[in-house]
């Protein structure tokens, strides 16, 4: 009976409503959250050689990507688009620069991740501009090669039939003409 008595007391103690036992798991909970939240950032921090390497990557990833950007505009891409992002990307490394002259490694890092992101899809799309420069100029080529041939079988054509008729018209006079006779001595 006396143990029956002391079970009821024990679940009959509440703070504000809520038993004992219930408050113990919330107050552990909330201590927990506000420790991992404490050490998060020592447990994912980015140190100075880590920075340094997301640096090297994006600064070779942008280079990379320019040489492409800029090869498929030689060849006559319309590649203002493309250098548009390269340059939000260039803003991005230098961003990152700052970040790590600084000493925030972890924005560092981040910056530099993200520019490299950046700059992945515009080496393809740059490859393909090139492709379709490159095609359009093969194209251009060859209706340019194609108009000059007709344009120089077509002279030839009415170069031969205009002398034929001028030579026509030549021996046409030459046969009209009387030729005069002189005496022979």
């Amino acid at each position: 009976m006396k143990l029956e008595h002391d079970l009821r007391l024990q679940l009959v103690r509440v703070i504000g409503g809520v038993p004992m036992v219930k408050c113990k798991s919330v107050v552990c909970f909330v201590v927990f959250i506000l420790m991992f939240s404490w050490f998060m950032d020592a447990c994912f921090a980015v140190d100075k050689a880590v920075a340094d390497e997301a640096l090297i990557d994006a600064e070779n990833d942008l280079v990379s990507t320019y040489v492409a950007v800029e090869e498929a505009e030689q060849v006559g891409a319309n590649a203002s688009e493309l250098l548009a992002k390269l340059k939000f990307a260039g803003n991005l490394l230098a961003d990152a620069y700052n970040a790590h002259r600084v000493g925030d490694y972890d924005k560092a890092c981040s910056y530099a991740m993200n520019c490299s992101d950046r700059v992945k899809g515009i080496a393809s799309e740059a490859a393909g501009l090139e492709l379709e420069a490159e095609k359009a100029y093969s194209e251009r080529l060859f209706a340019t090669a194609a108009v000059s041939s007709a344009g120089l079988s077509l002279l030839l054509v009415l170069s031969l039939f205009g002398w034929r008729i001028l030579k026509r018209r030549y021996f046409k006079r030459i046969l009209g003409m009387k030729p005069e006779v002189g005496k022979a001595e």
